[in-house]
């Protein structure tokens, strides 16, 4: 994993008024063009079941963050900075769980430090080939040196489907990250994870995915999880990219389920 490690500086941690028990905490990596308020329906889930909860902000994500000069956005890098907030935090491992781009995060993470990772859980992603479509889309917008407000309203309605407008004005916040972080980090979602790291990767695994994603198709997370036995799929009817969002409470469930009874192999 890369050297360039900067402090994140926003990890919000939630703590519940009775603890299940489970001394791992949930530690929640966001996707790209996003943040910490996404993972909210979940986290509420969670804490009411007992979890201890973290949500970071990757690298440059935070609202007023500035990062070094020179620093690398990859996705080498950002795991390497919230590999370093775990063990500020954590003297044991954690559940690791990443959406979409925050996936590919999780991945690197695990693959690079199993010690700190007592499970990962990818949420609307597998370490696939993406959409042409999507990439050629970002690839546009990052040609043009800005994302239009017509190309966010499509990214946002391909992630999230309707939106209430509320609800739209507070996750699109996002695009409003700077752009030398939004285009770096693009970049790195579109190039996914190394193709050693899959294999490397020794914690439990489990894929939650909505049957209705029309960035991740079912097909490519089934593929992925038929390669080892160490892996699980849980398909969330009718829920799109970010399941997290829509389906809380099956999200949840699913999660716990997995940490009670998932066990890591041998490294």
């Amino acid at each position: 994993m890369a050297d360039s490690v900067v402090p994140l500086t926003f990890v919000k941690v939630l703590t519940p008024v009775v603890s299940a028990g489970d001394g791992a905490p949930a530690v929640l990596i966001h996707g790209w063009a996003s943040g910490s308020m996404y993972w909210e329906p979940l986290a509420e889930r969670l804490l009411d079941a007992g979890r201890d909860v973290w949500i970071p902000d990757l690298p440059g994500y935070h609202p007023g963050d500035t990062l070094p000069p020179g620093f690398p956005w990859t996705l080498d890098s950002a795991a390497a900075s919230v590999a370093a907030a775990i063990e500020l935090r954590s003297d044991s491992p954690v559940h690791l769980v990443g959406h979409s781009m925050g996936g590919s995060v999780s991945l690197t993470l695990a693959a690079a430090r199993p010690e700190l990772v007592a499970t990962l859980t990818l949420v609307g992603m597998a370490p696939v080939p993406q959409n042409q479509g999507f990439k050629e889309v970002l690839r546009s917008q990052l040609d043009q040196g800005f994302f239009d407000p017509e190309t966010v309203a499509k990214l946002m309605n391909a992630w999230y489907g309707e939106l209430p407008a509320a609800d739209m004005e507070r996750l699109s916040t996002g695009f409003e990250v700077p752009f030398p972080v939004l285009s770096a980090s693009a970049t790195a979602a579109m190039t996914g994870v190394e193709p050693s790291v899959p294999g490397r990767v020794h914690a439990p695994l489990l894929v939650i995915a909505g049957t209705e994603d029309r960035v991740r198709p079912m097909e490519q997370m089934r593929s992925f999880v038929a390669e080892s036995p160490q892996r699980a799929l849980k398909a969330i009817p009718g829920a799109g990219h970010n399941v997290h969002w829509e389906q809380p409470e099956k999200c949840a469930a699913a999660l716990i389920g997995f940490w009670k009874t998932s066990r890591p192999l041998p490294a």
